[in-house]
């Protein structure tokens, strides 16, 4: 069974993830913010992240950065709410495995799980 981290500050989007993820067959860990984040991707090395971009205590791409730092090759799914410009460019400069804008369509995001996780699979 693959398991999914979701770090997300937004609890109904966590609750919402989580059930859709669990009912699709995975395994998932919650983070309210980028350092539980981290803390939970070291301890129990997730196959995906789904990470959102703007939280407390660790902004996404610090995440992102930091598990590289670690060593820690975990695809990432960035998702975000903002509309910021420039926000997709950088997920892909940081070596995304997906960008997804809330509110998401639940079928994207569960075909970019799929995806994601197979390249990340044939990679390894």
């Amino acid at each position: 069974m693959k398991t999914i981290l979701v770090a997300d500050d937004d609890k109904k989007i966590t609750l919402a993830l989580s059930r859709r993820l669990e009912a699709s067959g995975y395994a998932v860990l919650t983070a309210p913010n980028g350092l539980a984040a981290i803390k939970l991707a070291v301890a129990h090395k997730p196959d995906l992240l789904l990470l959102d971009i703007w939280m407390p205590a660790g902004l996404g791409f610090s995440v992102a950065e930091r598990l590289q730092e670690l060593g820690l090759a975990i695809p990432i799914i960035f998702l975000t709410a903002s509309r910021k410009p420039g926000l997709w460019a950088a997920s892909q400069e940081i070596g995304a495995a997906g960008y997804i804008e809330k509110p998401y369509d639940p079928e994207k995001l569960t075909g970019e799980i799929e995806r994601a996780l197979a390249r990340s699979a044939s990679a390894a």
